[in-house]
């Protein structure tokens, strides 16, 4: 190759670099003009006689890294090869060059400027008209002409040709879904670039995949070109045949008895499903029995394994590779994000493959996600379910360990069946108790707090208290040696075995031990940084965090001790909106009085410089005047004043209203006590339960639930937090809502106490600029499960007169779709509700004289 591409001044700077480096590796980086000669010379990187770094990042499109080769053999070596290949990916040329830079070998050239087809934002809405492919697919009768979702996809257009943050607030029927995905796709189609689609349910993902974008890919697809779509999931989703083979050779040591036919089940499942995922699989299995066979990233021998060809991770990642539409939810999203995060690798693929485009549907949950992934968790239930992988009733992965050294007669052998029987093991036992002590201390702890509650925020404060004195500084510290005798003894035996004999399955036989010493130095660190964290010399990556500990479950209690960064908004923007060239981020509930600063205070947006270029609302195409009455009592009394008198009050509401509307009732609660509580009131009452089925949540699985009630078509179903959001039942089914009180945040929860603290702190009055703003989007998400269709009709009820009589009122009325109002005591607006009932041919009216 001819090295006079290289500008005298470019040639000279690489001499002189590899001189001063006494003929060692460097890399430099050089661009390439318009006429293809390298210029601007810069060294990136210094390394060894045999080796130099070849970092991401530090080389943009259009410009060539190169280094030298010692020996004067320039023909490229495999990890030559690796590095030209990621960074042809990143539109980087790759060069190698000797060290009196004579000679210059190109192994990728540079690409040519990317040009960039913009899309015409008039052309995209009309693709969804009623002449448009979308109709032609879907046919006259199912296809409804919403100018809504026209102008939103127009927007999305702009937004993908001229970069930029988009927040585009979708109400009901507005059809987001098709919005969004139609300009995604017309883009993949004449640019090339992939869409990350991220959802916060899998109802949703569900939705996309299984129903609107096979859709839109019958409208889209050309003899040419198809459309492609992929739905990525989360390692632990898929089953590892690897693992699953090793469990199953291994079984009699591995598991208790009664195990092996759940092993063999999915053996036999694993030979005819399509994608190898949990959510395949027709019974959901023991937490032990995935817990073995379950896909870990840190387990994988990649390319290495003998079921690579077959395997179900890696089969979706190259389905998501290649696809134009790559449908993830938040927490695969905020996962690929902190490992970005922490390996500071912006433009490989790491959890996700690297993309430019993203659409953050549902997207007012981001903040509470992304804090989860980027915070700390270890739990009770954790701890003891990686102990009992090690060993558990004579079981597990040290007795099948002990049983291989037990063929071992040479001294190495006997050295380490040595180091099992006296450290391991007895690393493992001191290990259980420990862990058995501190997380009972914290449990007893948790319950002297007045009153009782399953939630204690750590503060700085908890370092003095009584607790630590009282034992559980002796047991966090056991704890943790213990953690540290099992990992060096692990460790130790482990190397001694991949020395001694590589044999397959010993190597994953140390694979599997190496990833659970690794999971218990994990857990050890989230101990350390929940527990007792060091106070940092400078500023952490992600700021101050949130601690506190928690009981959770009824059936099988949990102890769990947590730690998140209290602002993310920095974070946020720094790591992801600052690095993705358009985002778009809808909802049904964006605006909180008809504004987007909440939101875009909470996710760092308004931050400068603002990247935001487009802030609308599109109102839902539904007539609410007509189809929907809402209710609200003015002499019901205050839950925050009168809690019992205001659960009485719902009691009744909900039965006068079974009467007036033949049931087909949805109760959304704040609480699972006052849950509780109102379905305690209301069994046995009248005709609930003969006449109209009662379901409540918490007695049967929430999908089956919503199915009992579309079905039985006269039901009453009482729900909390995971019901106000995310349900459809369109029809008449579902023609009374009742919202029990306002969905405020309770403010001792840890999370929401230090973001009101930080709020005081700025002086600024947390309750009307953090929970009036959080409860508005709440009740807008409450109030959306009612009207569906065009055609449904219905009343929703809120029984709480706060949002009258309050300030912060009509805030929260402003974001509410522009339904017809009954306000006023509780007779008058029941009276109204009959009256709309009757008009719409629901129920029957009755005269009711109930107290």
């Amino acid at each position: 190759m001819s090295v006079e591409r290289l500008t005298a001044a470019a040639r000279t700077l690489l001499q002189e670099e590899i001189a001063a480096a006494h003929g060692r590796e460097v890399s430099f980086v050089v661009r390439a003009d318009p006429n293809g000669a390298l210029t601007d010379a810069r060294v990136v990187a210094r390394g060894t006689i045999d080796a130099v770094l070849a970092l991401p990042g530090v080389a943009t499109r259009g410009e060539m890294l190169i280094h030298n080769h010692p020996s004067g053999f320039l023909e490229p070596s495999g990890a030559d090869l690796h590095v030209a290949a990621r960074l042809h990916d990143e539109g980087v040329a790759f060069g190698i060059v000797n060290n009196d830079v004579s000679t210059l070998y190109v192994v990728v050239e540079c690409p040519r400027a990317r040009t960039v087809a913009r899309l015409d934002s008039l052309a995209v809405a009309n693709l969804l008209t009623e002449s448009g492919p979308v109709a032609r697919v879907l046919g006259t009768a199912a296809f409804e002409d919403r100018p809504g979702q026209r102008d939103m996809a127009a927007y999305i257009a702009d937004a993908y040709n001229d970069g930029g943050i988009a927040l585009l607030e979708a109400g009901t029927g507005v059809g987001k879904s098709f919005a969004y995905l139609v300009p995604a796709i017309e883009w993949a189609r004449v640019n090339g670039e992939r869409t990350v689609v991220s959802t916060n349910t899998i109802n949703l993902q569900e939705q996309l995949v299984g129903k609107d974008l096979p859709i839109l890919s019958r409208a889209f697809s050309t003899g040419e070109r198809g459309v492609t779509f992929a739905l990525l999931k989360g390692w632990r989703n898929y089953l590892c045949l690897s693992r699953l083979e090793q469990a199953r050779a291994g079984q009699e040591s591995l598991f208790d008895e009664g195990r092996g036919a759940e092993l063999e089940s999915i053996a036999g499942w694993a030979a005819r499903t399509a994608d190898g995922s949990l959510s395949d699989l027709v019974e959901e299995p023991s937490s032990e029995v995935w817990d073995a066979v379950a896909a870990e990233a840190d387990l994988c021998t990649r390319l290495k394994c003998p079921h690579f060809d077959r395997c179900f991770v890696f089969a979706a990642r190259r389905r998501a590779a290649e696809a134009d539409v790559v449908v993830v939810n938040h927490h695969l999203l905020a996962s690929d994000l902190a490992v970005r995060i922490a390996s500071d690798n912006w433009q490989e693929a790491a959890v996700l493959p690297p993309y430019r485009r993203l659409v953050l549907d549902e997207a007012h949950h981001l903040e509470d996600v992304a804090a989860h992934h980027l915070g700390t968790q270890v739990s009770m239930l954790g701890v003891q379910r990686l102990l009992g992988r090690l060993e558990r009733n004579g079981r597990g992965l040290l007795p099948t360990l002990a049983a291989e050294l037990g063929t071992h007669t040479d001294l190495l052998g006997a050295a380490s069946r040595d180091l099992l029987t006296r450290t391991v093991l007895d690393a493992l036992i001191a290990a259980r108790r420990w862990a058995d002590e501190l997380f009972g201390r914290l449990g007893r702890r948790l319950e002297t707090e007045q009153p009782a509650t399953p939630v204690l925020r750590l503060t700085d404060a908890f370092a003095a208290d009584a607790v630590w004195r009282e034992g559980l500084d002796v047991a966090l510290d056991n704890l943790l040696v213990a953690f540290s005798k099992l990992r060096d003894g692990v460790e130790t035996i482990a190397d001694r075995l991949s020395i001694d004999d590589p044999a397959e399955m010993r190597t994953r036989l140390i694979g599997e031990l190496r990833g659970v010493v690794r999971r218990l130095d994990a857990s050890a660190e989230a101990l350390k940084a929940t527990l007792q964290p060091v106070r940092p010399s400078g500023r952490p990556a992600v700021g101050p965090s949130v601690r506190w500990m928690e009981r959770r479950g009824r059936r099988t209690p949990n102890l769990t001790l947590s730690a998140v960064p209290l602002d993310l908004a920095p974070v946020l923007k720094e790591a992801l909106f600052d690095r993705v060239e358009t985002v778009v981020l809808t909802s049904a509930t964006l605006a909180a009085g008809g504004e987007f600063t909440f939101l875009e205070e909470r996710l760092g947006l308004s931050l400068p410089p603002s990247r935001v270029t487009v802030r609308e609302i599109l109102p839902s195409p539904f007539d609410f005047g007509a189809q929907c009455v809402f209710g609200i009592p003015t002499d019901i009394p205050e839950p925050r004043d009168d809690e019992s008198g205001h659960g009485a009050a719902v009691a009744r509401v909900l039965l006068e209203l079974a009467h007036a509307s033949d049931g087909g009732i949805f109760a959304l609660f704040t609480s699972h006590g006052a849950l509780r509580r109102t379905a305690d009131a209301i069994r046995g009452q009248g005709h609930v339960g003969a006449r109209w089925p009662l379901l409540v949540q918490g007695e049967g699985q929430r999908d089956q639930l919503l199915r009992r009630f579309r079905d039985a078509g006269s039901a009453i179903l009482l729900g909390t937090d995971s019901f106000w959001e995310g349900v459809d039942v369109p029809g008449r089914a579902l023609r009374v809502l009742i919202l029990a009180k306002l969905p405020f945040k309770v403010p001792s929860e840890p999370l929401t106490a230090a973001r009101l603290e930080r709020l005081t702190e700025a002086g600024v009055d947390g309750f009307s600029h953090y929970l009036v703003p959080l409860a508005a989007l709440k009740l807008k998400q409450g109030f959306g499960r009612l009207i569906r269709t065009k055609s449904d009709v219905g009343a929703v009820v809120l029984l709480d007169r706060r949002v009258v009589t309050k300030r912060y009122g009509a805030t929260m009325l402003e974001g509410l779709p522009p339904a017809s109002k009954a306000i006023g005591n509780w007779p008058d607006v029941r009276r109204e509700l009959e009256e709309f009932f009757a008009l719409h041919s629901i129920g029957t009216p009755v005269s009711w004289t109930g107290s």
